[in-house]
């Protein structure tokens, strides 16, 4: 059964124009600490895990002590899914907070915070709410990794599809060719073999 080549075509426009599944953020599956987890003594760093590979740009990872203060930290190494900064050797007992942020493998940023404790005693974590943020682009960023992904295909595939239909065009148009010259009227009195071999 021979699909008529517009049938072809109007298909293959239709999956070009129809909008795609936005992608979904990479998220934070794991952390170490653990969120609101108690340890009798300070860890040596500090890693979170994602369901993704996030890129390694403008990742950041701050860790407050109770009184809201930066505690030194190496910068942020970005390893396959993990992102993971190294501590100081002495931190007090008491509760510290991680704020995070980092760019997903969609693209799009995406952030987030937790807290632990240090020991049994000293002052609680600090307010997340009156934290400073980690930069001033903090809240345009989550705003950013708030909105849903581009509706549409990826480049790749619209270029994929729109050399597929060309070449189903070509294609057409040969096959159009070769029948329209597959009936070219032979001269009058011309016998072909298969008729020489009848008669």
């Amino acid at each position: 059964m021979r699909v008529p080549a517009t049938v072809l075509c109007a298909a293959v426009t239709a999956l070009l124009l129809s909008p795609a599944p936005a992608l979904a953020h990479d998220a934070l599956i794991a952390s170490s600490p653990e969120d609101e987890q108690t340890l009798d003594s300070a860890p040596e760093e500090v890693r979170l895990t994602f369901s993704g590979r996030p890129m390694d740009v403008s990742t950041a990872v701050l860790v407050l002590d109770s009184e809201s203060e930066a505690v030194a930290t190496t910068e942020p190494l970005v390893e396959e899914h993990d992102v993971s900064v190294e501590l100081p050797a002495e931190m007090a007992d008491g509760g510290y907070a991680v704020r995070w942020r980092v760019v997903s493998s969609d693209g799009h940023p995406i952030s987030g915070s937790f807290t632990f404790q240090v020991g049994e005693g000293g002052p609680p974590p600090p307010d997340l709410e009156a934290a400073p943020p980690m930069s001033p682009e903090e809240e345009d960023d989550t705003d950013a990794a708030a909105a849903p992904a581009t509706a549409g295909l990826p480049r790749e595939a619209v270029l994929s599809l729109v050399g597929a239909l060309i070449g189903l065009l070509f294609y057409t148009a040969y096959l159009r060719f070769r029948n329209a010259a597959g009936r070219v009227p032979r001269p009058a009195g011309q016998i072909t073999p298969n008729e020489t071999e009848t008669r």
